[in-house]
């Protein structure tokens, strides 16, 4: 090993040929792990020079205070955050730990009062662990808060988007790049060479938007097609939003649109519907709500792509309860949940719900 490697739980998984948290069973001395296992780690811990993590070795054995900082689900928020907060209910009610929750959800205009509070709690110790969403606005929740936090022993997972710094334990999201390159794939296979794409891109400086323009872009070069694309840039569902993207779906040339975010969506198929050119245009969205189901069975979009945020809210409280709780470090700083193609046919698992267990 490197000297200058700081050498983890993971190095000795790799090692001894097992699973993270059979390490972490077997250092710990709970059982479930064999004698020989038991053996073979130890003496790989002991080869590699591992010292275990000091938070996980000193964890209380009382209540462990989370904190659920995500935007709330009010507002044009309706149409994404609903199903992430359902996805960290659930799994909290499923959870047979002892953790005390915190819920601080914010919105436009609330977020200063909100970061107020949650620093309060972080200096006077209330915080154990936070939940929150990679592109919180960096001028009001700072590059120096996350350090702070990380300081105070504080363990961050973030959902839906990683933080630009890189801080917190992992992230918890869809493969965007993937997504991106579905959905040129969907378009491009249903029109001509010739036919023009309007892509509604969404925030440039946040990853869950520009990866999939990225993934989008990358399926294009790569099958050498030669459409022309259109890109309309903006992130917020407003008047001024909505006539931009009309007028760009009332181009002649334009034969296929796709956004790659929620309210995106709605103002595209709402333009789709008011050009008259619904039906005439194919049309990938993203996210799915009432709305997306409706404009799906009417015809006015072919398909969605569900980036799943009920199992990103389901897998990232696990994983921040599994560190707080029993100590297990997240083995990547990524963790990928599935993203699924919604066409007509398969709307009745989706309005059923059933796909809460595709996670």
């Amino acid at each position: 090993m490197n000297e200058n490697k700081k050498v983890t739980i993971k190095d000795v998984a790799q090692k001894a040929g097992v699973a993270i948290s059979t390490v972490h069973f077997a250092l710990s001395g709970k059982p479930g792990v064999s004698e020989l296992t038991r053996r073979r780690i130890r003496e790989a811990a002991e080869e590699l020079g591992y010292q275990p993590n000091a938070v996980a070795s000193s964890l209380k054995k009382g209540p462990r205070h989370i904190v659920l900082l995500l935007p709330s689900e009010e507002g044009t928020n309706k149409y994404y955050y609903p199903e992430l907060w359902r996805g960290v209910r659930e799994s909290l009610a499923r959870l047979a730990v002892n953790l005390v929750c915190t819920q601080m959800p914010y919105e436009d205009g609330t977020e200063e009062e909100v970061f107020k509070e949650l620093r309060r709690m972080a200096e006077a110790g209330e915080v154990d662990g936070i939940l929150a969403v990679g592109h919180i606005d960096r001028e009001k929740m700072t590059d120096e808060d996350w350090n702070r936090f990380e300081q105070a022993g504080i363990a961050v997972v973030f959902i839906h988007s990683p933080h630009p710094a890189g801080h917190g334990l992992c992230c918890v999201r869809p493969d965007y790049r993937i997504i991106g390159r579905t959905m040129a794939e969907l378009v491009t296979g249903h029109i001509p060479s010739f036919g023009s794409i309007l892509l509604c891109t969404g925030n440039p400086e946040w990853s869950s938007h520009s990866l999939i323009v990225e993934g989008f872009e990358e399926y294009m070069q790569e099958h050498d097609l030669s459409n022309m694309v259109y890109r309309d840039i903006g992130w917020t569902l407003n008047d001024a939003r909505y006539r931009r993207i009309l007028q760009e779906v009332e181009r002649p040339d334009v034969a296929a649109c796709c956004s790659v975010y929620s309210q995106g969506t709605i103002m595209l198929a709402r333009a789709l519907e008011n050009s008259g050119k619904a039906s005439r245009i194919f049309a990938v969205g993203s996210d799915l709500q009432e709305e997306t189901i409706t404009w799906i069975r009417k015809g006015v979009l072919n398909n969605t792509i569900q980036k799943n945020p009920y199992a990103q809210g389901y897998v990232g409280i696990n994983i921040l309860a599994d560190y707080l709780v029993n100590g297990i470090v997240p083995e990547d700083k990524e963790v990928c949940v599935g993203s699924e193609v919604v066409f007509e046919s398969n709307l009745p698992m989706y309005e059923s719900c059933r796909y809460r267990y595709l996670i």
